[in-house]
């Protein structure tokens, strides 16, 4: 399942990565690529200092906060992102992600997720590529705005050729593993919204919510 998600992060957030961009100091984006995935990498990434530990956390708490999250990736841990650049030249080639990441505890990596954060009008190129059933899906996504799918997808960016673009990437575990179980939750949870809003007192408001919270109760991981 692809999730859009529009205005994850709001102008004041975005105001304040941009000046930890603008200021701060960026690496070789090799050194997080395990395996294969260190070849076909050509980015950087920004270092974590006290400011890059604070916008780190102010995503996070967007993400967590955000009601298409918490319905559509029923998030139980949210890795700390890594903030990228792509210069012109730059790309990240055809990939899929570790099933585990961070240090510590890590975190299953369920589904990926990038906040878009430069404007497309700023940059070419630089397409987000997840292979599909049936195609490929391509996402130049507005600034401020996210895409989430999942993680077990081969997936690539494709060259820059004018401009920079920025995004912020994370991982999410899921509290429900299984991408397909994820789906039918999320379509429950919206058509009982819908079905609240436009008559809360009915009988097939309580039946969509009744199902939607015992098969959570039924999937859920704690």
């Amino acid at each position: 399942m692809f999730l859009q998600i529009p205005d994850i992060l709001n102008d004041d957030e975005l105001s304040a990565i941009d000046r930890a961009i603008e200021t701060g100091t960026f690496s070789d984006g090799r050194a997080s690529a395990t395996g294969p995935a260190g070849l076909v990498k050509s980015n950087l990434q920004m270092e974590y200092g006290a400011d890059g530990e604070a916008l780190a956390m102010s995503v996070v708490q967007a993400l967590a906060r955000h009601d298409v999250v918490r319905s559509g990736c029923l998030p139980a841990r949210i890795l700390r992102p890594i903030f990228s650049r792509y210069e012109a030249g730059m790309s990240y080639g055809w990939h899929i992600d570790n099933p585990l990441m961070g240090d510590g505890r890590p975190v299953r990596t369920d589904i990926a997720l990038t906040v878009f954060l430069t404007d497309p009008a700023e940059y070419d190129g630089g397409t987000l590529v997840v292979s599909a059933a049936g195609g490929q899906a391509r996402f130049r996504l507005p600034r401020g705005h996210a895409i989430a799918y999942p993680a077990t997808t081969l997936h690539c960016v494709e060259p820059v050729t004018r401009g920079v673009r920025h995004a912020a990437v994370t991982w999410i575990q899921s509290m429900v593993a299984d991408s397909a179980r994820r789906e039918v939750l999320h379509d429950l949870d919206r058509a009982s919204r819908i079905v609240r809003e436009k008559t809360p007192n009915a009988d097939e408001a309580r039946l969509l919510m009744k199902s939607h919270v015992n098969l959570m109760r039924m999937w859920a991981e704690t």
